[in-house]
């Protein structure tokens, strides 16, 4: 951590320790040993609109128990620190991989249960500073995609029509690799980077997506019980047939975001695109 940071953040809130985390959080988040009540500090740079997003969207969802709650805001030279509460938990990808199929398989319940019931019962009233789906407005025209996935992605997105009346809070990269459970805090939901207001299909499409592409032998029984019991929960009309589309504008979302990086990045994502593109998971 930078000694800048450090000095920041010890005037505020006295010395720490700084652990940095993983499972589930992202690569620049501490842990503030040392204060009580524990606190967390995010810290990226000035010129990351992402980060601005998440902190909106944390503090929208104050009121609900599957975030962390945000406390402070802090600019400090050219970066920029978000402290909020430590949830403890375990990373529900790790409890797959270490093979806790049924427990896991009890977490898609819950997944399905709280992304229907306490964050898309949010719907769109104007955009608070939260960014807006752009389905319509894509850039495909990325000098590192062949041609021919993107004239395909061009006819599959055609198919998306979006009212802003359907749209609710959408997580943008909702699964089971950034959610933390534990029984003391319950299930919750981190890193709101890429939260924006749209179709409830982006999330759905994107648990699909995610747990086929990496877990294909437990996939169909894990996405039959998350959907099972967001419809549920769920008022929301759905029209599952759209789930390829909208996992190919979450996959072009991506494209865009690696669009400076090398060319190995650039190319997993585009054996990704055109992975999309010829699945069948979605045919239902």
């Amino acid at each position: 951590m930078n000694p800048l940071i450090i000095k920041e953040l010890t005037s505020r809130y006295g010395s720490f320790t700084s652990v940095r985390l993983t499972g589930g959080y992202t690569n620049e988040t501490f842990l503030l040993e040392g204060i009580e009540p524990l606190r967390v500090a995010k810290v990226v740079s000035k010129n990351n609109s992402d980060f601005t997003n998440e902190t909106r969207c944390l503090q929208r969802l104050e009121d609900t128990n599957i975030t962390p709650k945000f406390y402070d805001l802090i600019e400090c030279s050219n970066e920029c620190i978000s402290v909020m509460q430590y949830r403890k938990g375990t990373n529900g990808q790790v409890l797959l991989d270490q093979g806790e199929v049924e427990l896991v398989t009890n977490l898609y319940q819950t997944l399905g249960e709280v992304l229907a019931g306490d964050i898309h019962t949010i719907k769109y009233s104007g955009g608070l500073g939260i960014k807006e789906s752009n389905e319509q407005s894509l850039n495909l025209n990325l000098n590192f995609v062949p041609a021919e996935l993107i004239e395909q992605s061009q006819k599959i997105l055609s198919k998306i029509y979006d009212d802003k009346n359907e749209w609710v809070l959408t997580h943008g990269d909702f699964g089971i690799h950034n959610v933390l459970f534990s029984k003391e805090d319950g299930l919750t939901v981190l890193d709101w980077e890429w939260a924006e207001w749209g179709n409830p299909l982006n999330d759905i499409s994107w648990v699909f997506w995610f747990t086929h592409l990496h877990y294909p032998d437990h996939a169909p029984e894990l996405c039959e019980v998350f959907l099972k019991h967001y419809l549920e929960v769920s008022t929301i009309s759905l029209d599952l047939s759209l789930l390829r589309a909208y996992s190919v504008y979450k996959v072009w979302k991506v494209l865009q975001k690696v669009e400076s990086a090398p060319f190995e990045v650039q190319n997993e994502w585009v054996r990704r695109l055109e992975w999309t593109l010829k699945s069948k998971i979605f045919k239902r």
